[in-house]
């Protein structure tokens, strides 16, 4: 059994991806719940700004820049946070990027690219904060897979395949460190309203103007706000959860993944490129 879930109030937090987005958000909640807040992102400036937004709040925040592809990079910001710090009560792996294109729009370098961040990067994280977790034997992963991770798409692959990577990786550490006191959560958002478009390589038809632009406007229009998920990551961390959807599209993912006939589908995947 776990020996004790984490109490927000007080606890020291880490967010990647820190500078926008969700992991803006979930650093501002994590502040208005108590915690003290380590932003982290590639962006520096972007950071530095999350922090003192949290500070303004009356959180005790510290900005923080990597990147988390660079497992080298990581290993020394762990040395940094630790020493000055102390172990982590919460580690939240945001940082992500997106990919747009079918399969064969893509190079290599693409695969490359998108691997070493959504995957990787997590990886890199829990493989260097980790330790100091698992042997005080308290403390939270929260890492943020997607509703792509378990809804596959004819132009998303590389983005749905890192996504459906960090969902297992998620669980399997789950298993690995629940008797260790550590809990872990994979949050699975669906549209949200991010600057990740931004962050995104667009390849082949999907590259067209109308189709970026179209992608654009779903996102500024119809995406959920990034507050509900960071909503959800504190209650993730509360409530010790396995796999949290958000969004009704998100949700609807989830169980038609679990329970429709892989027929069915996979017929969705082959019409996914018509939706937008």
């Amino acid at each position: 059994m776990r020996r004790g879930r984490v109490d927000i109030a007080g606890a020291l937090a880490l967010v990647t991806g820190a500078g926008s987005g969700i992991g803006r958000a979930t650093a501002l909640a994590l502040a208005d719940a108590g915690a003290r807040v380590l932003t982290v992102d590639i962006d520096r400036a972007a950071a530095e700004k999350t922090a003192a937004a949290c500070e303004e709040r009356g959180a005790e925040s510290v900005a923080y820049q990597v990147d988390v592809a660079d497992r080298v990079a990581v290993a020394g910001l762990a040395d940094i946070v630790h020493r000055e710090h102390g172990s982590l009560d919460i580690l939240v792996n945001n940082a992500g990027v997106g990919m747009s294109g079918r399969f064969l729009a893509m190079p290599l370098e693409d695969w490359d690219w998108i691997v070493s961040i959504n995957l990787m990067g997590g990886i890199h994280m829990c493989h260097a904060f980790g330790p100091p977790m698992v042997d005080r034997g308290r403390g939270h992963v929260v890492n943020i897979s997607s509703g792509l991770g378990y809804t596959p798409t004819a132009t998303e692959p590389g983005y749905g395949t890192t996504k459906a990577a960090v969902l297992a990786f998620s669980r399997s550490l789950r298993a690995d460190w629940h008797s260790q006191g550590v809990g872990v959560s994979a949050i699975c958002p669906g549209v949200i309203n991010t600057p990740i478009i931004s962050h995104t390589r667009f390849r082949g038809e999907q590259a067209a103007p109308d189709r970026v632009a179209r992608v654009k406007d779903v996102f500024a229009k119809r995406g959920h706000p990034p507050e509900l998920v960071a909503s959800a990551v504190l209650a993730a961390v509360r409530q010790d959860k396995s796999v949290v959807p958000v969004g009704v599209e998100s949700r609807a993912g989830w169980y038609i993944s679990r329970w429709a006939p892989t027929r069915f589908t996979d017929w969705m995947a082959r019409v996914s490129a018509r939706r937008i």
